[in-house]
């Protein structure tokens, strides 16, 4: 009788210390819950564009602690808790050192040049196939009192990536180049005809040609499209070989030649038509030639139509502060 009971005991002692135990965890997940959820909800809230401002700032403005590394490392573009930041930047930096894989002409756009940087709400934007590119966090710009600039070279009289930009970005000011004489939609963008290159060969405009004959030097270009069939290597190597802009001219007015601030640059790679490895070293040394000016990739697509010499990339700039280990 007396084993009976004190075995009783013993069992409502074990299940009075398993409903404690329940209880405390129930307790400690709702708190965890309960913080993380009003952390998260304060890093996301945004203030709106100051677009009246002379000395505007280009990108939306988030001034929370909990992701203040975050925004300050990619430009105020993303606003993730420090933690998680933190991991992002381990994660690029070993798929970055392993980006430069190899040489091989017939796969080099399988062995090399992965992202190494993740946007969560990445879309793509225009036709399936051929045409449409994929844009980062589009979101972000999407502000009543903000005019997004967009710049669209090569359309080649395609033109649903701009309507698609509108119809997300009702007050984006975009402008489409093409060495063709086509049209724009109406109420949709502005079309220049003209080759673009390196403003030295055949009669070609570089970017910063562009840029200086629209008056847009001190404004921020929000998304940069290129598709121009290889000449993207000279025009990038034009436009970067230019003195370095300061990551505080984000904030305030460029001057001289320094390079205006690209958020996203959406390009179609191509490889080049030399033989031999001069070909894989100058796709090489493009890819090189963005990440040495703070770009990061977030999206690799093949062209469906000749996937092993052109790919689509989509970068975008962060702070210098980001890759400095």
């Amino acid at each position: 009788m007396v084993k009976s009971i004190g075995l009783r005991i013993t069992h409502s002692h074990t299940n009075i210390s398993r409903t404690i135990l329940v209880l405390f965890n129930i307790l400690v997940g709702v708190r965890y819950f309960t913080t993380y959820q009003d952390n998260n909800l304060s890093c996301t809230k945004r203030t709106s564009y100051k677009a009246s401002d002379s000395n505007t700032k280009f990108a939306p403005q988030i001034s929370h602690d909990c992701c203040s590394l975050s925004l300050k490392e990619s430009d105020n573009w993303f606003c993730e808790f420090d933690e998680d930041w933190e991991r992002r930047k381990r994660l690029h930096r070993t798929q970055n050192q392993r980006n430069r894989n190899s040489d091989s002409i017939n796969t080099f756009f399988i062995n090399n040049w992965e992202p190494t940087i993740h946007c969560a709400f990445e879309q793509r934007i225009g036709s399936l196939g051929d045409g449409g590119k994929w844009v980062c966090d589009i979101h972000n710009l999407q502000t009543n009192n903000s005019t997004p600039l967009i710049y669209s070279f090569g359309s080649n009289g395609e033109f649903s990536f701009e309507l698609a930009i509108k119809r997300e970005l009702p007050n984006a000011e975009i402008h489409t180049f093409d060495s063709g004489d086509f049209g724009c939609p109406d109420n949709v963008c502005i079309f220049h005809q003209g080759l673009l290159g390196d403003g030295k060969r055949n009669g070609t405009k570089s970017l910063h040609t562009v840029i200086d004959e629209l008056g847009h030097r001190q404004r921020q270009i929000d998304i940069l499209k290129i598709d121009i069939e290889g000449s993207e290597y000279i025009l990038f190597e034009e436009f970067f070989g230019h003195k370095q802009n300061t990551d505080k001219d984000i904030d305030s007015k460029h001057n001289g030649n320094e390079k205006p601030y690209i958020r996203q640059i959406l390009v179609e790679i191509h490889l080049q038509h030399e033989l031999g490895d001069e070909t894989s070293d100058s796709a090489h040394r493009l890819f090189e030639l963005f990440r040495s000016n703070n770009y990061a990739i977030f999206h690799k697509e093949m062209n469906p139509y000749a996937p092993k010499i052109a790919v689509e990339y989509a970068f975008i700039r962060l702070n210098q502060a980001f890759f400095i280990s």
